[in-house]
């Protein structure tokens, strides 16, 4: 995966849903930055070289190639959707169903929502 620059999107996700309508993004650049937003707040903050490395490593991962584009319980109620959009793909879960390379991209980005 070449690394661009700043206008280059390695991976967005977005997390919607919950009881409250919580709607949270996390943007993943090329350059290392991260942009994420929650509750109208954005922050733009830099990655280490080590989380950088983490993130390319788990969205270069081939078990994410198993990983169904739509995994939604429909008999859960209030549970929050995660939407990514990475290497051309879009993928939607409630994480009810178990996928662990998916579930390890989510919680590393997880770590970048501002209210961590």
């Amino acid at each position: 995966m070449p690394v661009t620059g700043p206008d280059q999107k390695l991976v967005t996700m977005t997390i919607t849903g919950g009881f409250a309508g919580v709607h949270q993004e996390v943007v993943l650049r090329g350059d290392g930055t991260v942009r994420a937003s929650h509750k109208g707040e954005s922050v733009v903050r830099r990655t280490s070289t080590a989380q950088f490395t983490e993130l390319r490593t788990l969205l270069g991962d081939p078990a994410l190639a198993d990983v169904s584009d739509f995994a939604i319980s429909m008999g859960s109620a209030d549970m929050f959707q995660y939407t990514l959009r990475f290497n051309g793909r879009t993928v939607t879960t409630d994480r009810s169903a178990e996928q662990p390379a998916l579930d390890r991209l989510i919680d590393a980005l997880s770590e970048f929502l501002p209210d961590r």
